[in-house]
């Protein structure tokens, strides 16, 4: 179902899967940025309570640093208080943006936030798997083997 969709970004949301997706077009504004997550914000609060997102770069490029001050500072507060519980990132760059971040990296403070548990691809198909083993993980939390019984 697709959630909100501009000509520089679209937000599905997978309901049998449980995902919701921001698949940026091309780079943003800063206010188009923060429109386009902000919509992704209301549907969580509005309708389904999502806790597995996919963030798709490869057509956009890397965030610009206000972008993702934002993220860290507003954004994922925001989800968590809505949820209430942890909620899975999968970022997806290009092969060429994922060289460059291996390249450059260099060692930096530990997230923030513990509530959110990031991973990083390069092929937006694994970064839906990875999700789904996630959510498939959670899931078997929830229900007790018959040896618990």
């Amino acid at each position: 179902m697709v959630v909100h969709s501009t000509a520089c970004s679209e937000i599905v949301y997978n309901s049998e899967l449980e995902i919701l997706q921001v698949i940026w077009k091309n780079r943003p504004t800063d206010a188009v940025f923060v429109e386009t997550y902000l919509q992704g914000l209301a549907f969580v609060q509005e309708q389904v309570k999502v806790k597995l997102y996919c963030t798709d770069l490869t057509l956009s490029g890397p965030l610009e640093r206000e972008q993702e001050a934002w993220l860290n500072n507003h954004y994922y507060s925001k989800v968590h208080d809505t949820i209430q519980e942890d909620f899975f990132v999968a970022v997806v760059f290009s092969e060429d943006h994922f060289k460059a971040i291996v390249t450059n990296y260099t060692a930096t403070e530990p997230a923030e936030h513990s509530f959110i548990h990031f991973n990083y691809f390069t092929d937006r198909a694994e970064a839906i798997l990875w999700l789904e083993s996630e959510k498939k993980g959670r899931d078997a939390i929830m229900f007790p083997t018959i040896s618990q019984l």
